[in-house]
């Protein structure tokens, strides 16, 4: 069923796209002179719309709060990277440990 929706959508697509076209075609075939008119009047149109800014917007945040508290997650989150670190080697000796001294129990070497 969406196979038999997509292959309409994409038929009808590409029927009605050239048919557009062809619409636009004569208008630019007549030398041009109409579009060009109709362009100038709009770009016309545009600079009496214009409103200028009127003065500068004030930052809310200053750039060196930003800076220090970037630099702050970054040495909080390296400091849990290495707590997470130490906790594992904790836990990889304690391991170790346990390890060997149930070889020494069993009587290995």
């Amino acid at each position: 069923m969406r196979a038999l929706i997509a292959a309409l959508v994409l038929g009808c697509t590409i029927l009605i796209a050239p048919l557009a076209d062809a619409e636009e075609q004569p208008a630019e075939l007549d030398g041009g002179s109409a579009a060009a008119e109709t362009n100038e009047d709009a770009a016309e149109e545009r600079a009496t719309q214009f409103v200028g800014v009127r003065g500068p917007e004030a930052e809310s945040v200053p750039g060196g709060v930003l800076m220090l508290g970037a630099y702050a997650i970054v040495w909080a989150l390296l400091f849990l990277y290495l707590m997470r670190v130490r906790g594992l080697q904790r836990n990889t000796a304690e391991e170790l440990e346990r390890l060997s001294a149930e070889i020494r129990a069993s009587g290995g070497s």
